[in-house]
């Protein structure tokens, strides 16, 4: 696993104006950061929430969404990490009634004019330290906190106990990963995401063996680990998934039914004679997903890959 200690500390800056900009830019790359900076509010919104920033600072004069705006769009997504820390700045002088709105928006901090760079730097570090330990808390639980179901840490501990009880007694052994998309494309027209990957939970645990482990490997991916599971086995599996998606829940409010889902899976019949390890397995299964999605783009239609159906690159 890589040390998330030694990952480069990135921060997210979103600023109109040159005074948030330039010059904290330049006091943060030079104490260390790397610093990506955008300008509209929307455009500092989607990122945050996607490439995983150690902190992000929010101009409260972005254009499109002002940084409280962004802030409290931020606190309200289910999906964003909430370890990361959101700073709120204003380019110039704020009253007492827009530092209390920033901070009832979800800000962690609130900076103002005149701009106290070395207490700004100071803060920082101290957020990001957090959020970093927070980092390696979450990577080594067993549990993810979203779904329920096991993290990509405990998924690795289950899979090599399994597989250390394949190899004893020469079973097979597979894992399937899946994904679900809708019928319109994906979209989820209002809908939480988080509803949506409740509802996929929900099946894997429903149409999984109590002896199989189902586990939460992100980006609104499931993987499922299968004892005693050739494949033949992996693909039938694969169609009671497929059959469940395909039937919109009616306990579950959905603006677009499920069109069904895409999967992949690697199954082998005698896991001591594999030659792979049992997260290699795991990973085999993510790489068939990945071909499954790529090959499917754009389709309203499900499509299913074996990684041995892979092309050979």
């Amino acid at each position: 696993m890589v040390e998330l200690s030694k990952r480069p500390m990135l921060v997210l800056i979103a600023s109109h104006g040159e005074w948030v900009g330039r010059s904290v830019e330049s006091v943060l790359e030079l104490n260390g950061y790397t610093v990506l900076r955008v300008a509209g509010g929307r455009r500092a919104l989607d990122l945050a929430r996607r490439i995983n920033p150690d902190a992000v600072l929010l101009d409260d004069s972005l254009t499109e969404m002002g940084g409280v705006e962004v802030c409290r769009a931020l606190r309200d997504d289910p999906l964003f990490d909430h370890s990361i820390p959101v700073l709120v700045t204003s380019p110039a002088p704020a009253s007492n009634r827009v530092r209390l709105a920033a901070y009832e928006a979800g800000a962690w901090d609130f900076c103002s004019q005149p701009l106290d760079v070395e207490t700004l730097l100071l803060k920082m570090g101290t957020f990001v330290r957090a959020r970093r330990r927070l980092e390696d808390v979450a990577a080594t639980s067993l549990i993810d906190p979203l779904t329920g179901l096991y993290s990509v840490y405990g998924l690795q501990q289950w899979a090599e106990q399994l597989g250390a009880r394949a190899v004893r007694k020469h079973e097979p052994f597979a894992c399937v990963a899946v994904t679900s998309h809708s019928s319109s494309d994906g979209a989820t027209n209002g809908k939480p995401a988080s509803a949506e990957l409740a509802y996929m939970a929900d099946v894997c645990r429903a149409q999984s063996r109590k002896s199989d482990v189902v586990g939460y490997v992100g980006e609104s991916r499931f993987a499922i680990l299968a004892p005693d599971t050739d494949e033949t086995g992996a693909r039938q599996f694969v169609d009671r998934l497929q059959r469940a998606v395909s039937k919109t829940s009616a306990t579950v409010e959905v603006d677009q039914p499920y069109a069904g889902l895409h999967a992949g899976f690697y199954a082998v019949p005698d896991f001591s004679a594999a030659g792979v390890d049992a997260n290699e397995v795991v990973r085999r299964a993510k790489a068939a997903l990945q071909h499954a999605q790529t090959q499917m783009l754009g389709q309203r239609t499900s499509g299913a890959f074996s990684f041995n159906e892979l092309p050979v690159s």
